[in-house]
């Protein structure tokens, strides 16, 4: 599914039948139903603020895009998830946005690859540095911190989806994720 940029309105018949008077409660429900309609109305409505938050964390208005198609491709996936009694869905989506928009800057955050008195590699050898530098980073981890940065990032799993899989508490996977970044970003710089 392809989400359009928030400057991208639908046209203004179209906008008039998915503009609905239902509640973002209601919204998102039909959206975690499998509702296009209900996404394009829920997108409409928060279209623009998901992608100033995401241009907030960013601040970069390419890596802004992408990170806002990641969070509405997040509240595709999981809408059906959401428990509207711990807070307001505009809330979840902001966090959402949150989210997306800096794991999309970590990706987007170059990993050192250039080897001293070397020439430059050529692409192929790129990704092969890169490989090895992110295969070295992460077996520097302690496994438990590593498990949760593979099942993340490589799995593309949800902290949730995480702490099940693992039989954890979810408070406990976020920890072990933040801490594990903080150590891939200590990583990083050391060898920089």
């Amino acid at each position: 599914m392809i989400v359009a940029r928030p400057e991208q309105r639908l046209p203004r018949s179209r906008r008039a039948s998915t503009r609905s008077e239902a509640t973002d409660e209601e919204l998102l429900r039909l959206v975690g139903e499998g509702s296009e309609t209900a996404f394009r109305a829920l997108f409409d409505r928060y279209g623009s603020a998901v992608y100033r938050v995401c241009r907030e964390v960013v601040r970069d208005d390419e890596i802004a895009e992408d990170a806002a198609q990641e969070a509405f491709v997040r509240v595709w996936r999981n809408a059906r998830s959401v428990d509207v009694r711990r807070g307001t869905p505009a809330a979840w989506l902001m966090t959402v946005a949150r989210n997306a928009a800096r794991n999309v800057a970590r990706v987007r955050v170059p990993f050192p690859t250039e080897v001293e008195d070397r020439p430059d590699p050529s692409p192929g050898e790129d990704a092969l540095l890169d490989r090895l530098w992110v295969e070295s980073a992460l077996g520097r981890l302690p496994e438990d911190e590593r498990l949760a940065i593979e099942l993340a990032y490589f799995s593309d799993l949800s902290h949730s989806q995480i702490a099940a899989r693992l039989d954890e508490p979810l408070g406990t996977i976020k920890t072990r994720l933040r801490r594990a970044m903080g150590r891939l970003a200590d990583i990083a710089e050391q060898t920089a």
